[in-house]
C-alpha cells in the first residue's frame, strides 16, 4: 500500500511538516493518521464521504450508490452525532459501532461532525428556530451552561467507545459558525471560541478522549480569523463549500486564504462540499486540499454526475478506501522532551499601531520540531532590529497544549526587518522570520444611524488596523465611510472586488486629493455573509497604481435594514491576492 502512495501523481507543492495533534497525550493511533494527513498533503486529495444513513442492503445508501458507480469507496467516511443529544440516550450506541466498524473491518478514516441541537429553548441548530442563548451556554452557574455540559458529556459516553476501540476520530464540531445560522454562532466569535475551548476540556480533561483530531471549518468569509479557536485547539482548518452555479472549480482563492490565514501552518481541509472539485483541475491550480467531504443525499446524487463521480474517484491523485495504508503500522511520531521555542510561521508585516489578523504564536517543541502537548510554561516575547519602535501589548503567556499566543501586541512606529524574539526559562529560545511595520497605519471608519448626510458628525468612530473588513451587524438606516491613503506596493495595474451587507461604493484619485476620487466599484445588492464565494460583490476595472504613491481612498455604505458587513480584496500586478487588503496598505491622519 505505502508503495502506492509514492507512485501517486500529484505534485507536491510544499512539504508538510508532521505536528503533534492538539489533544494531550493523544494516542499512538491519532498519532498515526495525523502523520499520515501531513505525508499526503500537497501530493494527494483524501476522497471522503458524508453518511445519510439510508440503508440499502447492509450500506447506506451513499456508500452504495459510490460503489456501483466507481467500484470502490471513499477513503474517509463521515457521520453526524445529532441524535444523540435529540434523542436520548442510544443504548445500541449504533452510530459509534459503525464508525468503529468502518474503521477496524473496513480499514477506512473515521469522522464525526454534530449538529447539535440547542439544549434548552427550542430544540433546533437554527438560530431562527431557538432561543437559545450561547453567550449564557460558556457562563458557569447559568441552567444553559449545565445543559451544555450535559450534552458534551453525553456524546463524550460514544466517543469513548471509539478511544477503547483504538479508533482515531476526524472531530469536526460547531461547524460553519461564522455563518451565524447555527446556535452556536448566533452570538458572535467571542462565546463561539468559549464554547470550543469549553468542549475542548471536557473532552481531554474530564473524558481522556485521546483519539480525536479537531478540525474547524468555517462556512463564511466576512471577519473569518475573528472566528478561529485557536492553534492551541485545532489540528485542521477547513470551509464548507457550497458554490453558488454548483460549479466543480476547486475554489483555490478559499484555499489559499485559509492557508494565509493560518501561515501555511495548519492542513486545509473541505470539511463539506457540494459538487466533487474536479481534481484535475486542483492540480493544475495547486489547490491542495488535504480531502473533500461530500455532503449526503441530493448532493452526492444530483451535483456530481456518475461519470464525473467515477473519473474523480479515479484519478491517480485521489485517494480511495482501497489506496489506504494499514494504519496499524504507520509510523506515528509522539513528541519528545521539550527543549526549544519555535514561532508558528511567519509573523507577516503589520500596520502601525496595528494588529495582526492571527496572534502571534509561539510553540513549545521538542528536538525534532514537534510541539510538546503535556505541561506548559511561561514565553516572554520581544522585539529586536526595530531601532526607536516599542512593543506594546500583553508580552508574557502561559502555553496552553504547547502553545503561547499573543493577540494583542502592538508596534508603535515604522520599522523594516525586524524579529521576535521568545524566551522561556530552561527552554532554548527562537526569533521569528523578519517583518516589517507599516508603511501605513490602517484606515478610519465612521458610521451614522438614521442619517444620511457624511457631513454631519458621525454617531461612531473606529480605526481599521487589521485589514479592510468590517464584521456582521444587524443595521437600520445605518450608513457607513471608510476613508484615508492607499500606498501601492508595486507599480501595475490591480483589480479591485467589493462584497457588502447592504450597497456600497469604492471611490478611488488619481492622488492623494479627495476632489480627484471617481468611484471604480458599485455594490448594488446585498451580499450575504453566508455565501462563499459572494454573490453580488462587484469589481473594478483594471487600475494603475505607482509604487510608493499614495492615493486617496473613501468607501461609502448604505442599509436601510438588516444585516451589514464588508470585504475587500485586491489583485495585485504580479497576480496575488490579499484577502482581504490588510491594513499596513493605507494611511490615514493620526490625531
Amino acid at each position: 500500500m505505502l508503495i502506492m502512495l509514492a507512485c501517486l501523481v500529484f505534485t507536491p507543492a510544499f512539504a508538510f511538516q508532521t505536528d503533534a495533534p492538539v489533544m494531550p497525550h493523544a494516542s499512538p493511533e491519532s498519532h498515526a493518521l495525523l502523520n499520515f494527513f501531513a505525508d499526503s498533503y500537497g501530493k494527494n486529495i483524501i476522497s471522503g464521504q458524508h453518511d445519510g444513513w439510508r440503508m440499502t442492503n447492509g450500506m447506506t445508501e451513499e456508500l452504495h450508490y459510490i460503489q456501483q458507480t466507481t467500484g470502490t469507496l471513499p477513503a474517509l467516511l463521515e457521520l453526524d452525532v445529532s441524535d444523540y443529544t435529540m434523542s436520548g440516550h442510544d443504548a445500541n450506541h449504533r452510530v459509534a459501532n459503525y464508525v468503529k466498524g468502518w474503521s477496524q473491518e473496513r480499514h477506512g478514516i473515521a469522522a464525526l461532525c454534530w449538529h447539535w441541537h440547542a439544549p434548552m429553548n427550542g430544540r433546533s441548530f437554527y438560530v431562527k428556530e431557538t432561543t437559545f442563548d450561547v453567550a449564557r451556554a460558556v457562563t458557569p452557574g447559568t441552567p444553559e451552561y449545565d445543559a451544555v455540559e450535559q450534552d458534551l458529556d453525553s456524546v463524550a459516553d460514544e466517543l469513548t467507545i471509539l478511544r477503547d476501540a483504538h479508533v482515531p476520530v476526524v472531530w469536526r464540531p460547531l461547524h460553519e459558525a461564522n455563518g451565524r445560522w447555527f446556535w452556536w454562532g448566533a452570538g458572535g466569535p467571542e462565546p463561539f471560541k468559549k464554547l470550543w475551548r469549553m468542549m475542548f476540556e471536557n473532552f481531554s480533561a474530564k473524558h481522556h478522549l485521546d483519539n480525536l483530531i479537531w478540525v474547524f471549518t468555517a462556512g463564511a468569509e466576512t471577519d473569518l480569523a475573528a472566528w478561529y479557536p485557536g492553534d492551541a485547539y485545532v489540528d485542521i482548518v477547513g470551509a464548507d463549500h457550497y458554490p453558488m452555479d454548483g460549479n466543480h472549480n476547486p475554489a483555490r482563492e478559499i484555499f489559499d486564504e485559509l492557508t494565509r490565514m493560518t501561515r501555511g501552518q495548519k492542513m486545509i481541509c473541505l470539511g463539506e462540499n457540494g459538487p466533487i472539485p474536479d481534481p484535475v483541475q486542483a492540480q493544475h491550480d495547486h489547490a491542495d486540499w488535504l480531502f473533500f467531504n461530500t455532503w449526503s443525499g441530493s448532493i452526492l446524487f444530483e451535483k456530481t454526475t456518475a461519470a464525473q463521480l467515477n473519473d474523480y474517484y479515479h484519478y491517480p491523485g485521489v485517494l480511495t478506501l482501497t489506496n489506504l495504508p494499514d494504519f496499524k503500522h504507520y509510523p506515528a511520531k509522539p513528541a519528545g522532551k521539550a527543549v526549544a521555542l519555535k514561532f508558528l510561521g511567519a509573523p507577516g508585516d503589520v500596520a502601525v499601531k496595528g494588529h495582526w489578523r492571527m496572534p502571534i504564536t509561539v510553540m513549545v517543541v521538542d528536538k525534532a520540531g514537534q510541539t510538546v502537548r503535556e505541561g506548559s510554561c511561561e514565553v516572554t516575547l520581544s522585539l529586536k532590529n526595530a531601532g526607536k519602535a516599542r512593543l506594546s501589548g500583553t508580552l508574557v503567556a502561559t502555553s496552553t497544549n504547547g502553545v503561547a499566543a499573543f493577540p494583542d501586541i502592538e508596534i508603535d512606529a515604522l520599522a523594516k526587518d525586524c524579529r521576535f524574539k521568545a524566551s522561556a526559562e530552561k527552554l532554548s529560545g527562537a526569533a521569528s522570520e523578519r517583518f516589517s511595520v507599516g508603511p501605513g497605519n490602517g484606515l478610519e471608519s465612521e458610521s451614522w444611524t438614521g442619517k444620511k448626510e457624511f457631513s454631519e458628525p458621525p454617531d461612531a468612530k473606529a480605526v481599521l488596523n487589521t485589514a479592510l473588513e468590517l464584521p456582521v451587524q444587524t443595521a437600520t438606516n445605518y450608513s457607513g465611510r471608510i476613508c484615508g491613503w492607499l500606498i501601492a506596493p508595486e507599480s501595475g495595474e490591480y483589480h479591485f472586488t467589493m462584497a457588502e451587507g447592504g450597497q456600497s461604493e469604492l471611490w478611488l484619485a488619481t492622488d492623494e486629493s479627495a476632489t480627484n476620487a471617481v468611484k471604480i466599484v458599485a455594490v448594488t445588492g446585498s451580499t450575504p455573509y453566508r455565501k462563499w464565494p459572494h454573490v453580488h460583490e462587484a469589481d473594478s476595472a483594471a487600475v494603475t497604481l505607482v509604487a510608493g504613491r499614495k492615493y486617496y481612498i473613501e468607501i461609502r455604505q448604505w442599509q436601510r435594514k438588516g444585516s451589514t458587513q464588508l470585504h475587500v480584496r485586491w489583485q495585485l500586478p504580479d497576480g496575488g491576492e490579499e484577502r482581504p487588503i490588510p491594513a499596513f496598505r493605507f494611511e490615514f491622519p493620526a490625531s
